[in-house]
């Protein structure tokens, strides 16, 4: 018996003191001092969908998304390179550019706007740029390309730069098939 009792003062010497070394490495929040913010549930993050309806002439009609997992799917409808469904990954640091460069035109959650504009060509392509909650909630933003203002040319390219990060721009550019019709 008076072995069994040598082998557990050392042991709970050494429970003690390894304890006693833990207790020092946790960090210390001093009272008063600033908290860091949260960092955004992958939850909250939304999809960002980009679609381009057709013009009276042979304008390319696509949607292109990308999940906050950097995901992206492309759907061709006419007028593009490709026909249908493509997908590749451009991982969340490619989301995260796309979303920190569409937040300007991010309406407020839940509701949609039209980019009015006074000097359009009305026979051009809209686009929609949508943030899709993972509850399904909508939030949307259109403009018609032929505007020809500044800040509806600063849309344009920055909506077109979006299509480029997400390594879309070969599966949306404008090819007319045999037999094709307008609009």
């Amino acid at each position: 018996m008076i072995s069994k009792e040598r082998g557990r003062g050392p042991l709970l010497c050494a429970i003690v003191l390894g304890a006693a070394l833990l207790s020092n490495c946790t960090p210390r929040v001093q009272p008063g001092a600033p908290s860091l913010p949260a960092a955004p549930s992958v939850a909250d993050a939304e999809e960002i969908r980009i679609s381009r309806g057709p013009c009276f002439g042979f304008c390319p009609v696509y949607s292109i998304a990308v999940a906050p997992g950097g995901q992206v799917q492309f759907t061709g409808e006419r007028h593009t390179t490709v026909i249908g469904t493509r997908s590749r990954t451009v991982g969340p640091a490619g989301y995260e550019a796309v979303r920190k460069s569409l937040a300007p035109l991010r309406p407020a959650s839940g509701t949609t706007q039209d980019f009015a504009c006074d000097a359009a060509a009305t026979d051009m392509s809209q686009v929609t740029v949508e943030w899709v909650s993972a509850t399904g909630a909508r939030t949307g933003f259109s403009y018609n390309m032929g505007c020809r203002s500044p800040k509806g040319l600063e849309i344009n390219r920055t909506v077109e730069e979006q299509l480029q990060k997400l390594d879309g721009e070969g599966w949306a550019a404008q090819k007319t098939w045999p037999g094709a019709t307008r609009g």
